[in-house]
């Protein structure tokens, strides 16, 4: 992957000191933008803190990083995920302790957005109320949700685009790093495309512009003349926080990673639990797919297996069968299994490959582990997967009502008892 960037971080209009800070490591593949708070100079403290140890853990696992670039079948996404995890947890302690032992430190901590490159995926760990965004094909999206009061109460309906409210809550974050001894962190993969821009900011920036104002300000522009008419238009609107700004741009990705990547993301679209996602929604479920390949032939599930998986198939076709008999066939973009995400109950037909295929598999531990920590999504797919059962359900009633109707009219009633016992039977030859 070969990546373009440019940062740069203003005081703004109305703060007398800076207490964002940001770090751009291009060889380590390590981007932080952190926004501290505190009194005094405690902010400043800890949003520098979090870059230090940032870069100072992630360091220390280079080889692992690099292992992962080279395919060392060892070491994987989810590796690469716990490391970022651990790496900001690392920085949590060292930034509690100094406030514990430092009165003038006392109660600081600070966001932190972070991005590490390695091979051609992106890994993102994520604290507080500052973002990431994604600028692709003259759209962007905000792929990280803020960890603040406003956002839990959008979440849970309470209010929906009162500025009023915004307004009064804005700085009211739900997570930090180093306030509490623990803090959890939100982490996400994906593999970008050639053209993307991603966007890593502080609220001093985002506040002052929605997402078609970010468009703009991004659009067919360098990346150092971005973030300077990102600042500067900060600025323009008051500039009543900090402001800091990181674009980085995604020149080039190896072909056939950047195909699969957009192959997937258009197949899981077109699948009916994932139908009401966000596109940043979409991303986060799609991190958490497996893939698998199967060779012609070859049964991925026999009848009363049990059922713990989703398939969706990206290449390739199988046949569904019951005790031998052709059921359906399905190809590419078509999926099985979305009822097994509800329980364990055995599946009832047997399913085999009729080319070279290729799946992404979601299992039922992922499944809920998500929808867990994620109340919107897990709403919105819970919701499609009950339309999906309701579907199912009708269908059978349906099938089993024309069965019924079928059978009614080609039974033969049952003969009545002669009325007249001892008399010819109608059925004999009287002749």
């Amino acid at each position: 992957m070969k990546i373009q960037y440019a940062a740069l971080s203003d005081v703004g209009l109305s703060r007398q000191n800076n207490e964002d800070a940001y770090l751009a490591d291009d060889e380590l593949g390590l981007y932080v933008v952190a926004d501290g708070m505190g009194g005094s100079n405690a902010g400043e403290v800890a949003s520098r803190t979090l870059c230090e140890m940032l870069h100072r853990y992630v360091k220390e696992f280079e080889g692992q990083i690099r292992s992962f670039e080279h395919g060392d079948m060892r070491t994987s996404s989810a590796n690469m995920l716990e490391l970022l995890s651990q790496a900001i947890q690392e920085a949590n302690t060292v930034i509690f302790d100094k406030a514990k032992k430092d009165p003038a430190l006392s109660g600081m901590g600070t966001t932190a957005v972070v991005m590490l490159m390695a091979g051609e995926q992106t890994f993102i760990g994520h604290v507080g109320d500052s973002r990431i965004y994604l600028f692709r094909d003259g759209k962007v999206h905000q792929i990280t949700r803020d960890h603040s009061l406003v956002e839990e109460l959008k979440q849970l309906g309470k209010i929906q685009d009162s500025n009023e409210v915004k307004a009064k809550y804005r700085n009211a974050i739900t997570r930090a790093v180093g306030v509490y001894e623990t803090v959890k962190v939100d982490t996400l993969d994906l593999t970008p495309l050639p053209g993307d821009r991603f966007l890593m900011c502080s609220d001093g920036l985002y506040s002052t512009a929605n997402e078609d104002e970010l468009a703009l300000l991004l659009d067919e522009v360098p990346p150092v003349e971005a973030v300077e008419n990102l600042v500067r238009h900060a600025n323009s609107r008051g500039g009543k926080d900090n402001i800091t700004a990181l674009v980085m741009d995604i020149v080039e990705v190896e072909p056939s990673q950047a195909n699969l990547t957009q192959q997937k993301l258009e197949t899981l679209r077109r699948v009916p639990l994932f139908k009401y996602l966000t596109f940043d929604e979409l991303l986060k479920v799609v991190s958490i797919f497996q893939e698998e390949h199967f060779e012609e032939g070859q049964i991925i599930c026999q009848e009363g297996d049990p059922g713990d998986d989703l398939y969706v198939l990206i290449e390739g076709g199988v046949v569904i069968s019951k005790r031998g008999i052709k059921i359906a066939t399905l190809g590419p973009g078509d999926h099985f299994g979305e009822l097994s995400l509800l329980d364990r109950h055995p599946r009832s037909a047997d399913i085999q490959t009729t080319s070279k295929s290729f799946c992404l598999v979601l299992g039922r531990k992922k499944f809920y582990t998500l929808i867990r920590e994620a109340s919107t999504l897990s709403v919105k797919m819970m919701w499609s997967l009950a339309q999906v059962a309701s579907a199912r359900l009708r269908q059978t009633t349906d099938d089993l009502g024309l069965a019924r109707s079928l059978s009614v009219r080609v039974r033969m009633p049952t003969k009545p008892a002669h009325p007249f016992p001892g008399s010819p039977d109608d059925s004999e030859d009287l002749s």
